[in-house]
């Protein structure tokens, strides 16, 4: 049987490979929306592969004939070899765990605790944004619902509801819900939250978390794509994004000060934006 250790370093083994893939494949090669199955598949793939179990059949048996009733002095030997070796069998005595066995126990039992803590951060962030929802002032459009409340430090999105707060008036308005309306269309919230499961049991593999960031980067990526694609100026675009920089976001949520990074700006300097990212660019950057 496999051991939990060893099953862990499969599982990192086989997102490793998988991540390194979608580097050299995936990223900046394919759409988006490939992109971020492949990021959510890879994650869920790497924990199953180790886990299969593949049954080696062994060769045919062989049939010895029947024996009844033609018992002679060689059979009478044999038998009496089979019947001392049970014998045997039942009188050794029962092992005791030794330190491997504590070990492990110890190891298992501090996965679950930090399952356990994880999975009620999650709920927690879960409930903190409900709680927010219902003390907001809601305006419903057609294709999600305005959630406007002065706690709000930064825009972000979470299932069909926008998040926003004080101070967003004229284009500044228009570019923050045109971003946010684009996660909304694009379901990236109920990505993160499968992702954000996922990392609750899968926490000891640092190259899911990486998988994480990866989704959250592709993610602002469409969006940034669908803002400009809509008409918005660049420079605009720029200044918004600068200006939220030090907003703070729940991780599962989507939201303007994410993935803010250098290669997010070349991301929107192309001159020709479709549903391939250029490859050009991934190779030029560090």
């Amino acid at each position: 049987m496999k051991t939990p250790l060893l099953y862990a370093f499969e599982v990192c083994l086989c997102c490793g490979v998988l991540l390194g893939l979608y580097r050299w494949l995936f990223e900046c090669r394919v759409p988006f929306r490939a992109c971020r199955i492949y990021l959510l598949a890879a994650v869920a793939v790497s924990a199953l592969i180790p886990a299969l179990h593949i049954p080696v059949y062994p060769a045919a048996p062989v049939v010895f004939p029947s024996v009844a009733g033609q018992a002679g002095p060689q059979w009478e030997g044999i038998a009496g070899f089979f019947e001392s070796a049970a014998t045997v069998s039942a009188a050794e005595p029962i092992r005791t765990p030794g330190w491997p066995d504590m070990l492990s126990d110890a190891l298992l039992v501090a996965y679950a605790v930090a399952v356990f803590v994880l999975v009620v951060l999650f709920a927690m962030r879960l409930a903190a944004i409900a709680r927010l929802r219902r003390q907001a002032r809601l305006t419903r459009f057609r294709d999600f619902v305005l959630a406007e409340h002065a706690a709000v430090r930064t825009p972000f999105s979470f299932l069909r509801t926008v998040y926003l707060g004080e101070g967003f008036d004229g284009s500044r308005r228009s570019i923050v819900l045109r971003h946010e309306t684009s996660h909304v269309r694009h379901r990236h919230s109920v990505e993160r939250v499968a992702m954000e499961a996922m990392l609750c049991v899968l926490w000891f593999n640092p190259f899911a978390w990486v998988a994480a960031r990866r989704l959250r980067e592709v993610q602002e990526w469409e969006a940034d794509r669908d803002v400009l694609d809509a008409g918005c100026d660049l420079t605009d675009y720029r200044t918004t994004l600068f200006s939220q920089l030090f907003g703070c976001n729940p991780d599962m949520t989507c939201g303007l000060s994410h993935s803010f990074t250098k290669k997010r700006f070349l991301m929107m300097t192309r001159n020709k934006w479709g549903r391939f990212a250029g490859w050009r660019l991934a190779a030029a950057l560090p």
